[in-house]
């Protein structure tokens, strides 16, 4: 079957890269003909605003001048011209750019017109991972409900998420009608099943992170090694700045003897920390190297906790309890039975060196991860009977 798939990308973020990656890998693994639909995301330089494109909440004059500001002038700024006087950010655009190469892309879409004139042609369209359904988009979010595809074409999704907990009620009955527009769906969160009930009265599937889908084994071939990293070291990774974080690592690594390493966000206004190395130019695949060969990890991100738990590396979860996105990693580490590795920021006095350093066993995740490749194969399997 060719498949094309719908999802976020080419935005410099491990985690959108790495998902859309893994369900293009997983697909070519069953043995499909899969490939990710080039679509630019708004937070791509290159992509293109056009009245098709407003978003679902319209911007104030402060907010479309912010938009252009951060989306269209620093992004530009910070890919075409930083580069220039800036070598972690040519070493860091360059990593990126390797990984997205051993990725398969249709043809590029800079626009919603390009892809609404000239879609590709599937047997199945797939929208993918990540936050596709997000109502904030400053741009509009309807080509991840597949409203380009024909009609009558099988349409399903995997992992997709709305990002927030609740839809406004003036956007119910647009968000309604463009749900039924799916053939089946399936989420990554539980808020994101209860949404779809809510909306539409329909049971969407809970499903695991697409990251998760492949193996460590699966990931070695695209591991990348960098040059002057010790063999031994404590590994951060940050999806919201944590001092808690910085301290953990630091705690962990006097004890252990180790260095400390931080994979940064980006190439560049970093603040430097004693004790800690910071890593500018890391691109996906030095990402993932980074953290299969880490001594501990210590996270507040997803990623940083999937990755950890799937290449069975031993690691700590720092939460704020007042961040409203904790309820997606608490509840996959109990699902995989590593509550234990859960550190609060106001309870770092309870932090156990030996538990954070300890072996990991993903025995829980594998059973998990089935019953998703399962579900993966049954609702493709389906739309090839009726193809």
């Amino acid at each position: 079957m060719k498949i094309g798939i719908i999802t976020i990308c080419k935005v410099n973020n491990y985690g959108a890269e790495l998902q859309a990656f893994a369900t293009q890998k997983k697909l070519e693994q069953m043995g499909h003909n899969a490939e990710i639909i080039n679509y630019l995301y708004y937070k791509n330089w290159h992509f293109k605003d056009t009245p098709l494109s407003q978003p679902f909440v319209p911007l104030d004059m402060k907010g479309k001048l912010s938009y252009w500001i951060k989306y269209r002038l620093m992004s530009w700024v910070v890919n075409k011209v930083l580069p220039i006087f800036n070598g972690n950010m040519r070493r860091r655009l360059h990593n990126y750019q390797s990984f997205i190469d051993s990725e398969r892309f249709s043809a590029q879409y800079k626009s919603m017109d390009e892809l609404y004139k000239t879609y590709p042609k599937y047997d199945i369209y797939m929208v993918g991972s990540d936050q596709v359904w997000n109502p904030s988009a400053s741009s509009s979010i309807e080509p991840y409900f597949l409203t380009f595809a024909p009609k009558n074409a099988p349409k399903v999704t995997y992992a997709s998420s709305f990002g927030v907990a609740s839809i406004a009620p003036n956007l119910s009955k647009r968000y309604a009608k463009l749900l039924n527009n799916l053939d089946t769906i399936a989420v990554r969160e539980q808020s994101g099943v209860e949404l779809v009930k809510q909306l539409t009265g329909r049971e969407a599937k809970l499903v695991v992170d697409p990251t998760l889908l492949l193996s460590k084994a699966d990931w070695e071939p695209y591991m990348k090694p960098l040059a002057k990293i010790s063999t031994q070291y404590i590994l951060i990774y940050q999806l919201f700045p944590s001092q808690t974080v910085i301290d953990v690592a630091l705690k962990i690594g006097k004890e252990k003897n180790l260095p400390v390493y931080n994979i940064c966000k980006r190439a560049y206004g970093m603040k430097k920390i004693v004790g800690i190395n910071n890593i500018l130019d890391a691109g996906p695949s030095e990402f993932l190297w980074l953290i299969a060969n880490a001594t501990c990890m210590v996270t507040n991100s997803f990623h940083g906790t999937a990755f950890s738990v799937n290449f069975a590396t031993p690691f700590c979860c720092v939460l704020n309890r007042k961040r409203k996105n904790n309820g997606r990693m608490i509840s996959f580490l109990d699902k995989v039975d590593m509550s234990n590795r859960i550190l609060y920021e106001d309870s770092i006095a309870e932090l156990n060196v030996m538990t954070a350093c300890s072996e990991v066993t993903n025995n829980h995740l594998r059973l998990l991860v089935n019953n998703s490749i399962d579900y993966l194969k049954s609702i493709i399997e389906n739309k090839e009977q009726k193809c």
